[in-house]
């Protein structure tokens, strides 16, 4: 093997995070001092707006902390004023809520806003690219958090099936003025959120001064790609002396390359070798159990194999394929904000708000995989982890004899270079009316919208290539030796040295049965409208609110595929043909891949050039067409009609609502069962179907049949709806026991619907014929029924949720708090891989594996948040939280019957985050340290698949040239951290996942007017 790289970024990233934390401490240390020195009390904070921190948002200036109180001479601005600012919307907000705010217009405190988020206790993010994507709030997984732009449902599309989670990545944050992460809810605000529900605040003119604005010129490099790429944005704001008129328009391009390096494996099996009756060695963990529900367990269908020495190997845990992955990706974006207000009378004022997000994300993948196909003639040994189960590396070598004698000729098929190419682009846009009407004591608020995302490839095309040549006579190896190590944690291939010299020589063959074409579009458009009406009273009693909103939601998904036709009358394809197996010099790079910065080691790194590849197909057989599988679809719809009353409270420092809001759900939808029958895969030999002696094909395997011969496919379409009604009371409190010490408590039901994907996903099934099994038995392939599919029976997520929590509001702009909570979660949503039997065109069918979804049994989310913040007199400040959180597991069921266990998925154990940061008239410096626990991740192969904990820090700063010219930098992910998982909870032996998406620094210019 390769010599291994140690990780030396380990040290360092543990030397900078103590530093930050250490930092933090003592900053923290000096506070409590200085609030225990201090002359006099902070006032007390006013009474709560009735309709809570989101009033407070739309009009900055009333949580403005540099309009000081009598004796309170400080005035303070920048950074430090953002956070003060947030931290009074919390104070004075009656639900538990953390808010983030602009220190100025065009100025959020990250450059992405998913990136901010997880900075507030208790919010988790995963990662695209190296920028924040999707946010889960207290250890739940992303599809639970619901995100509203002006507190409205926001459609983001995606590349495949759409989702309920927002993607953060097509957002730019300029746009954002505030950003509030509500924990426990109101009966006002819309349901959707089991984890939390996350409302995204953007400017409006008669907020902000007139005549007032941004320009912003940004440049990007990371160690990746090795580019510097550029941003530029823009705003601009005004209104009439009168204020009846007001306009606000802003933009924002950027373009980047992006460039993640990936170690994975695919589909951990056991390996044993059977008898008569079946498995000999059962599988096990680390520890020698069983495991309690062992049909989930993916036993490899054969026996188990023998080294070229004779070492007999069974009884193990191996992956079917090692991967190592060189991830490209040009990105381009666009934001366009246009709003406009008008007040035509004193107590009206109309407001039209257009958005529009744009997201083009071309990409090419180069990987090498070692698969299970060298075990046969190659196999030379392995290495176990510490329990003698687990594969932690094997080499595969050819005999020093040879064996290209040998029929079908034995010549190395690994590394196979695999490859996909992907232009892609999604675009969201959403249109909203707002009509305001206020008096004295009466508030009327209707809402009208229409919110559609599009997004997905409109050309996606993969292939593969083999270093060898199989003609015969003159079969040839392009590689010797392939080998792969993950025992310390991280992907090390070798290969030949001569690998890439003879494959740009002409030693390869495509694998045309690993190449083609396949894509997934979709689309998500939902109209709405809302009224809310608030009544305000003198007394106990604050206000009442009741409302009413209507949302109408549809999702539309399609398949396709894009093909070449050597003969275009009869639809051949070219890779159907001889000549479809030439593998060109000029189809592969003519270099090995550099620059593997992190994520696995290789020795040599072919790739396929796919400008080439694609030149080469559009010259030859001219452009290629779009074939859309019209029968392969869904289309849901989800029609809510929801209504609220909720009562708002204070009496001199008790404050709160009480509230129920119902909501009725109707989903409807149409979509398709796809049966494929895979009848036969090469032509037979001379003794029939089960002959062994087949005629080869061009491509060094056996004379494929013609798609047309060797598979049918029959799609059905199905009807499906359901309806269903949920009661969701809410209660939150807060008590000043002293003016500077709050107690809050929360009590309330919520709700989350289940994915798109897991209500609409196709049954999708595939049956492989006795035929077909025998001719592709050396690639795990098995008769029977195999498939996938969603749920239209899922339940959606409910849980009653409880918060308990104490605020010392010690000094101005610094607190040191703490909240309990716990979720008592019922029908969370477990994604399956398991044996069923199922009615199957008429019969009952045994499907194995089948992947599908499930409701749990009842569970429970647990735990704490810590958090504090403090800024010295003299501009160093720091802010820190942990959340600890502890899950249950429950029990996971499908048609009544138990399947197995599961932990929710998505879950973190702990959450930490630490700021350091010093700020004077010109200058802000600031530090952050982010670190998430261990996360729970579905279910594969039989077993959980866990998210190892991962930390990283960034680092931020600006000066001011001058009153309006600012100097801005940022390195994101100076630590150079990288992502990893793996299978099952008793190890991390079983490797399944690494990336590295680098370090990314940023230097830019802001104008502001």
């Amino acid at each position: 093997m390769n010599t291994r790289i140690p990780d030396l970024g380990a040290s360092r990233r543990h030397f900078v995070r103590n530093l930050l934390l250490s930092a933090t401490i003592l900053t923290g240390c000096g506070g409590t001092a200085y609030a225990q020195d201090a002359n006099a009390a902070q006032a007390a904070a006013p009474g709560a707006d009735q309709t809570g921190a989101t009033a407070l948002a739309a009009d900055p200036a009333a949580a403005d902390p540099a309009a000081a109180p009598e004796g309170e001479g400080i005035v303070v601005t920048g950074y430090r004023r953002s956070i003060e600012q947030s931290l009074t919307q919390k104070r004075e907000a009656n639900a538990f809520v953390d808010v983030i705010t602009a220190e100025d217009i065009g100025k959020f405190p990250d450059k992405n806003v998913a990136d901010a988020l997880q900075r507030v206790p208790g919010v988790t993010i995963s990662r695209d690219g190296g920028e924040g994507s999707r946010v889960s709030i207290r250890g739940l997984q992303s599809g639970l958090t619901l995100t509203l732009l002006n507190g409205n449902f926001l459609a983001g599309a995606d590349s495949g099936d759409p989702q309920r989670s927002f993607n953060y990545v097509l957002l730019p944050s300029n746009f954002i003025a505030s950003t509030e992460v509500y924990k426990s809810p109101e009966a006002r605000l819309e349901e959707g959120g089991v984890g939390g529900t996350i409302v995204l605040n953007t400017r409006r003119p008669f907020d902000v001064k007139s005549g007032t604005g941004f320009l912003s010129v940004e440049g990007t490099y990371s160690d990746t790609t090795e580019k510097f790429e550029p941003q530029v944005a823009g705003q601009y704001s005004w209104k009439n002396e009168d204020e009846t008129l007001g306009v606000l328009v802003g933009g924002v391009w950027q373009k980047r390359s992006n460039r993640e390096l990936r170690g994975s494996t695919e589909t951990w099996r056991w390996w044993s070798d059977r008898n008569a009756n079946g498995v000999i060695t059962p599988a096990v963990d680390v520890n020698g159990n069983p495991f309690e529900n062992d049909d989930a367990i993916s036993y490899w269908p054969g026996q188990g194999v023998t080294a070229q020495d004779g070492t007999r190997y069974s009884g193990y845990w191996a992956p079917q394929s090692v991967n190592a992955q060189v991830f490209d990706q040009k990105r381009e974006r666009y934001g366009i904000q246009a709003t406009v207000q008008a007040r035509p009378m004193d107590n009206l004022t109309v407001t039209a708000n257009y958005f529009r997000f744009g997201y083009k994300s071309d990409f090419t993948s180069n990987v090498l995989k070692i698969p299970e196909w060298g075990y046969g003639n190659f196999f030379t040994g392995a290495t176990f982890d510490e329990s003698g189960t687990i594969f932690q590396s094997a080499n595969f070598q050819v005999p020093q004899a040879g064996c290209s004698l040998s029929r079908p000729p034995c010549t190395m098929e690994t590394p196979q270079l695999a490859g996909t190419y992907s232009r892609e682009k999604q675009t969201s846009q959403t249109f909203d009316t707002e009509v305001r009407y206020n008096t004295d004591r009466f508030d009327a608020v209707l809402k009208m919208g229409k919110t559609k995302a599009t997004g997905g490839p409109s050309m996606r095309f993969s292939v593969a290539a083999k270093p060898r040549l199989t003609v015969a006579g003159a079969e040839r190896n392009g590689n010797f030796l392939s080998g792969w190590d993950f025992s310390d944690g991280k992907l090390n291939m070798e290969f030949s040295p001569e690998l890439q010299e003879n494959i740009r020589n002409g030693i390869a063959q495509i694998d045309t049965g690993s190449t083609g074409s396949s894509f997934v579009n979709s689309e998500l458009a939902q109209r709405y409208a809302q009224l809310d009406l608030t009544y305000r009273f003198d007394g106990f009693l604050n206000s009442v609110q009741v409302g009413g909103k209507w949302r109408d939601l549809s999702i539309h998904r399609e398949t396709g595929r894009n093909d070449w036709y050597a003969d275009p009358a009869t639809l051949r394809r070219y890779q159907d043909t001889p000549q479809g197996a030439v593998a060109r010099p000029e189809f592969f790079y003519d270099k090995p891949l550099g620059n593997i910065a992190g994520g696995f080691n290789a020795s040599s790194f072919p790739g396929v050039n796919f400008e080439n590849y694609l030149d080469y197909l559009n010259t030859t057989y001219g452009p290629s067409v779009r074939v859309e599988e019209k029968d392969f679809i869904y289309d849901l719809g989800e029609r809510v009609f929801a209504g609220y009353a909720q009562l708002n409270f204070e009496s001199g420092g008790f404050r709160g609502n009480v509230g129920l809001r119902v909501a009725n759900t109707r989903q409807s939808g149409n979509t398709s069962d796809r049966l494929q029958y895979l009848n036969d895969y090469c032509t037979n030999g001379p003794g029939g179907p089960f002959d062994p002696n087949r005629p080869l094909g061009a491509d060094g395997n056996c004379l494929v049949l013609p798609l047309s011969v060797r598979e049918t496919i029959v799609n059905t379409r199905a009807d499906q709806s359901k309806t269903y009604t949920d009661w969701l009371p809410s209660f939150n409190a807060s008590y000043e026991i002293t003016p500077d010490l709050i107690i809050r408590g929360a009590v309330a039901k919520v709700i989350a619907r289940p994915s798109f994907a897991d209500l609409g996903s196709q049954r999708s099934l595939t049956y492989r014929s006795p035929e077909y099994a025998f001719d592709r038995n050396q690639f795990g392939e098995f008769e029977g029924w195999s498939g996938s599919g969603g749920n239209a029976e899922l339940n959606p997520f409910s849980a009653w949720q409880y918060d308990i929590g104490l605020e010392w509001y010690f000094q101005r702009g610094s607190v040191i708090g703490a909240t309990l909570f716990r979720k008592d979660v019922s029908d969370f949503v477990v994604p399956l891989v398991l044996d069923v039997t199922r009615e199957v065109a008429g019969e009952q069918v045994l499907i194995q594996p089948y992947s599908t979804v499930a409701n749990g049994s009842n569970a429970r989310s647990q735990g704490i948040e810590l958090y504090a913040q403090h800024t010295l007199s003299f501009g160093l400040g720091a802010q820190v939280n942990f959340t600890y959180n502890d899950t249950s597991v429950a029990d996971v069921s499908l048609d009544g019957q138990k399947v197995g266990s599961s932990a929710l998925v998505g879950s973190a154990k702990t959450q930490i985050n630490a700021s350091v940061f010093y700020e004077n008239d010109n200058l802000l410096l600031r530090a952050s340290y982010n670190r998430r626990g261990e996360v729970v991740g579905g279910l594969a192969s039989g077993l959980n698949e866990y998210t190892a904990p991962y930390e990283q820090i960034d680092l931020n700063a600006s000066y001011a040239l001058t009153d309006q010219l600012m100097l801005t930098a940022s390195v994101i992910n100076l630590t150079k951290s990288e992502e990893s998982r793996h299978l099952g909870n008793d190890t991390d032996a079983r490797f399944t996942y690494r990336n590295y998406f680098g370090r990314r620094a940023y230097v830019g210019l802001s104008y502001n007017f």
